[in-house]
């Protein structure tokens, strides 16, 4: 039969009238080892930065790369900047696909609702904060909707980076609040945190009341208070505590490194008392059964005596506990940075705690504060870093309660001082995708599905190769100098490895792993691997002269390297110890040239 112009026409039209949807979906992936290379290239060694666990990065697609010799499974292809592409091994990366929806567009009904509109909030924020603009006139809540470069943060994407195993953690006995496919460990007791209680503790509609809207205070310091204000707020949080039973003078310190930081009193006063407590911290630690530390009298006692390099660490402090990790030892670790960064030392009580408090200040300010994190929601959660590509790293903290218990200390902290009314500033983030209902308790303890991918017991060969390390002979390497122990742990029990780490004599190990240190791994099977860093000769877990002499007396004869140093030795990987091993650690030193490991 035929069709007539005028019919085919028509139909023409009639096609046209219907719009054409073409619906592309996105990816991103989620860093689920440590130490993981972006390369330039599958088939090269070179890369473009060495990525962290819980790292994102947005993906043009979901396809794998066809393996290779490094990388068996497949390769991920990821966007490392606005021009290039990246390639990850597809054995530590999780790929997500980006959900764009939302249902929370609400139409206001009164001023404050019109107003908070305007300012960027979603429907589902308004009840909380038009409830808190009403009872206190003089706040001011900003919405933070988009980062520096202009680009909003994805919901999803956000729950899915802070739930990689190990990046948070809880202490609770509830099972529904943990993780129970993570196997990593942090302080005792606590637990890694189930995906439904990332959910909660991270949105932020779950705490628009008058309290905890302080975990979204601003600790820039607020001028519309006064100082001495902010001091008695300061000493309101310290109460009479045996922090400030010992030192009488603590708030004014704290105001005075206040003024020299730019970081407000409370802010300051509420992490010290977050990270000391009630500051009874003296304890005694199972490495010689003696040893006493306490960064609140700054004295170390012994009956064996202990110094650090030589050096002794009384009369040093470190009241904000930096670098004092989850593990064991921490109060050593937090006095040992006190004195490498020489807050205190000079038998001056009061100017070595003024030092230690204003350095703490600084390091606050400078790492945090200064750098996009200028909330105790932002240091747990770093949504808005000032650098794009430290977003979901750099966080203070790894309680995920932490921020609320601030909150807390300083609500009650304005409450006493009086001066609630005050003019504070609150800076709420706001995610792209949201549901219109956050995630409430009785979801979290009624639904306890834990992480979408439960780990298998795999041989102790598969978990070295899964967490991009490298098996061979009893050896483990492809350890990049500087790697921290820690790091190490979280990779291998990331893939399903129940994991240990000590020098050649059992003693448990902090700080960068070094050449001839045991880790010991438990999967389907167990093996205790030597750790070898290739150029780490002298097993310091540096390359530096040393090591370059022991390769220099190794090639002479003058000198012999034996098992894991002798490998560490070999940087060439061709069996053998010449020449080009000795101008390949002489580059290193210099930065003229890379170790490949």
């Amino acid at each position: 039969m035929k069709i007539n112009k005028s019919l085919k026409y028509f139909i023409f039209l009639l096609l046209c009238s219907f719009p054409m949807f073409v619906y592309a979906k996105s990816y991103y992936g989620v860093i689920t080892g440590a130490g993981v290379r972006v390369r330039k290239d599958p088939s090269s060694t070179s890369y473009y930065k060495m990525a962290s666990s819980g790292e994102i990065f947005n993906m043009p697609d979901a396809e794998l790369v066809a393996g290779n010799a490094d990388c068996p499974n497949g390769w991920y292809k990821v966007n490392y900047n606005s021009s290039s592409i990246g390639y990850v091994c597809s054995n530590y990366i999780k790929v997500y696909e980006k959900v764009e929806s939302t249902d929370d567009n609400g139409t206001p009904t009164n001023d404050c609702e019109r107003e908070m509109q305007q300012k960027g909030f979603p429907s589902s924020y308004w009840s909380g904060l038009c409830s808190l603009k009403s009872a206190h006139s003089n706040w001011d809540f900003i919405a933070m909707t988009k980062d520096n470069d202009g680009n909003t943060i994805d919901w999803n994407m956000s729950v899915n980076a802070e739930s990689s195993c190990g990046k948070n953690y809880i202490s609770t006995s509830n099972a529904a609040y943990k993780d129970s496919s993570c196997t990593k460990t942090g302080d005792s007791g606590y637990s890694p945190v189930s995906t439904n209680a990332v959910k909660y503790f991270l949105d932020p509609r779950n705490f628009l009341n008058e309290v905890n809207i302080f975990m979204f205070e601003s600790q820039n310091r607020n001028d519309a208070i006064d100082p001495e204000a902010y001091k008695t707020a300061s000493s309101k949080i310290f109460g009479n505590s045996y922090l400030v039973q010992q030192i009488p003078n603590l708030t004014e310190y704290i105001k005075n490194a206040s003024n020299a930081t730019g970081v407000s009193q409370t802010a300051l006063a509420s992490r010290i008392r977050q990270e000391l407590g009630s500051a009874k911290l003296s304890y005694t630690y199972p490495v010689d059964n003696s040893a006493l530390y306490s960064v609140v009298s700054g004295n170390y006692t012994t009956r064996t005596g202990w110094t650090y390099n030589g050096a002794s660490v009384d009369n040093y402090y470190n009241f904000y506990n930096v670098a004092a990790y989850d593990g064991s030892d921490v109060t050593k670790k937090a006095l040992i940075y006190a004195l490498d960064h020489h807050w205190g030392g000079t038998g001056n009580q009061d100017n070595d705690r003024q030092t230690a408090v204003t350095g703490g200040a600084e390091f606050l300010n400078n790492k945090y504060v200064g750098a996009g994190q200028n909330t105790a929601y932002y240091q747990k959660f770093n949504i808005f870093p000032s650098l794009s590509t430290s977003r979901y790293l750099n966080q203070y903290m790894t309680n995920i309660q932490a921020p609320v218990s601030e909150s807390t200390i300083l609500y009650n902290a304005y409450k006493d001082a009086g001066i609630l009314n005050a003019s504070f500033k609150f800076y709420i983030p706001v995610y792209q995708g949201m549901s219109g209902t956050p995630i409430s308790t009785d979801e979290v303890e009624n639904n306890n599905n834990q992480n979408n991918s439960q780990q298998q017991t795999s041989s102790v060969e598969n978990i070295v190769n899964s967490a991009g390390f490298r098996y061979s002979n009893g050896y483990i390497s492809k350890i990049n100098v500087g790697t921290n122990v820690n790091d190490i742990k979280n990779a291998l029990t990331s893939v399903g490895g129940n994991v240990s780490i000590t020098d050649a004599s059992g003693n448990e190990v902090n700080g960068s792993i070094a050449t001839g240190y045991r880790i010991n791994i438990n999967g389907s099977n167990s093996e205790t691997l030597i750790a070898i860093v290739y150029g780490d000769v002298s097993g310091d877990g540096k390359i530096n002269a040393l090591d370059l002499l022991k390769v220099q007396k190794q090639i002479l004869g003058t000198a012999n390297l034996n098992g894991s140093y002798k490998e560490a030795a070999d940087v060439s990987h061709d069996g053998k110890i010449n020449a080009l091993d000795l101008l390949k650690v002489q580059k290193n030193i210099l930065n003229t040239g890379n170790i490949e490991q």
